[in-house]
């Protein structure tokens, strides 16, 4: 089975680069943690998940906890197969340098220096990753995972976003994302990688 809990790749310190949360394939797909188009940080900071799977995933489920143990807990949201769903600070396009979110979480926030982890409550189904100042948050760029496929807790699995939406920050808040690549001939490295480990 290639299914390897993201949790137990941080502490063996090894990872296969085409592991994937179980349980529906559902992945942190793309997060924006220091937005320059929003009236504060705050309130332009959002997370994408996608579901990566031919199956519909319940997001009731479905739990992501941040680095302060801050939770966003939904509701009976569903994202179909492929699909892509948008959870943020605010809904207001003049306070969020204008997309549209599917939700809005409550105390919650993504740090400079942090972690995410997106859990279900029904299964063993996870995926954790954190960054660091090693990772080089761009200002006014949403970090995109590479491939939904691709292990959330390497740094090679994602780069700054290349598209502009809104009020002119970049990245594609419900759309696939910009740096999506399918094949290996752009993170050669990380495909080696996958076959050593």
């Amino acid at each position: 089975m290639l299914t390897v809990l993201a949790m137990i790749i941080m502490s063996s310190g090894s990872a296969s680069l085409y592991a994937t949360t179980d349980g529906g394939g559902l992945v942190i797909n793309e997060i924006m943690i220091d937005p320059l188009a929003s009236s504060s940080t705050d309130m332009g900071q959002w997370i994408e998940l996608h579901n990566n799977s031919n199956d519909w995933v319940n997001l009731s489920e479905w739990i992501i906890k941040n680095q302060s143990n801050e939770v966003i807990q939904f509701s009976s949201h569903v994202i179909q197969p492929g699909g892509y769903f948008v959870v943020g600070a605010s809904s207001l396009v003049g306070e969020n340098g204008d997309y549209d979110p599917d939700a809005i979480w409550g105390t919650f926030s993504l740090s400079p220096i942090g972690s995410l982890i997106l859990s279900s409550t029904s299964t063993d189904s996870q995926e954790f990753f954190s960054w660091n100042g090693s990772w080089d948050i761009e200002p006014g760029a949403s970090l995109e995972r590479v491939n939904p496929g691709w292990a959330a807790s390497e740094r090679e699995s994602w780069l700054h976003s290349t598209s502009v939406y809104g009020d002119g920050d970049m990245g594609t808040p419900g759309l696939q994302n910009s740096v999506f690549s399918n094949g290996f001939g752009q993170n050669t490295w990380a495909f080696i990688k996958a076959f050593v480990n």
